[in-house]
């Protein structure tokens, strides 16, 4: 790699988060009210509207947007972050809007239900009824289920993998891609540091936090819905775009699997982002120091 210094742009964030508390000794009440990052003028885009379905756990909430000209544009199904325990339509909101305003596509966003309330599988379950369901009513919402696209960060990346990986065995949507934004693919996989040695965002015990609240063994670590990087064939897969950042300690992990469905001859594209740390694609807009 490059092992060029972290971007000036996240020092202000990696200060901010080197001052929190550690996750582990905050109630989650208080996490999950943390006040999200507005940005000042949220990117627009023609319609969001708030939906609820019916999903195996009770109600599911979607929040669907649409830009773009026409009645069959490109489907997007995303899937918010945030360890299975953190995030929601809210947290995700402008990163969703990003997505919407610059591909021109309907997006589907899904808010799961989040661990230790609700353990794996509950947030598996939920986003692959809310998936069939964006399939099932694409026309409805103006969009072309033969152009669907399965997208998520980090933990959103390890949940839209693992839609790939059920879609495919379940007879389920056919998906033309899958984007796994620095996504968490293998949780039992060593936590590299940074080329300087530091955890930047995410740090061991962060990742223990998160693995102990969604697992309700530590055994589940090796299952593919789990960790999909463990699926032992990835043969039939979706085409594949993982990003990943240089100081970000899951960097390792998602090329591994980029490496991987090379392999086995699915059409896979990697983007590193040099100088960049986890969580950067919802950090708030514009970062450059003043």
């Amino acid at each position: 790699g490059s092992c060029m210094p972290v971007d000036s742009q996240f020092r202000n964030i990696i200060e901010m988060y080197s001052q929190l508390p550690s996750l582990g000794d905050l109630p989650l009440a208080v996490l999950r009210s943390a006040p999200v990052p507005v940005n000042p003028a949220p990117t627009p885009v023609d319609t969001v509207t708030n939906r609820t379905i019916a999903g195996p756990g009770g109600d599911l909430k979607l929040r669907i947007y649409h830009c773009g000209a026409g009645d069959s544009l490109p489907l997007l199904f995303f899937i918010h972050g945030g360890g299975f325990v953190l995030g929601d339509l809210d947290t995700h909101d402008e990163m969703a809007r990003i997505l919407t305003a610059n591909t021109g596509c309907v997006t589907v966003a899904v808010e799961y239900r989040l661990a230790p309330e609700h353990p794996f599988p509950a947030a598996v379950d939920d986003c692959f009824a809310a998936l069939n369901w964006a399939a099932a009513n694409a026309q409805e919402l103006g969009a072309d289920a033969g152009r669907l696209v399965v997208i998520g960060d980090s933990a959103g990346g390890n949940l839209a993998a693992v839609m790939a990986l059920r879609a495919r065995d379940e007879s389920g949507p056919v998906l033309a891609a899958q984007v796994l934004i620095y996504p968490a693919v293998d949780l039992g996989a060593p936590m590299l540091p940074a080329p300087d040695g530091q955890f930047y965002i995410l740090s061991p015990q962060t990742r223990k936090f998160f693995n102990g609240a969604y697992l309700r063994e530590p055994a589940l670590v090796s299952l593919p819905h789990v960790s999909p990087a463990m699926a032992d064939d990835l043969r039939g897969l979706p085409p594949a775009l993982i990003i990943t950042a240089e100081y970000d300690p899951l960097c390792a992990q998602g090329e591994a699997l980029a490496a991987r469905l090379k392999q086995m001859g699915i059409e896979t594209a990697l983007t590193r982002y040099d100088g960049a740390i986890h969580g950067f694609a919802t950090f708030p807009v514009p970062m450059r120091d003043q």
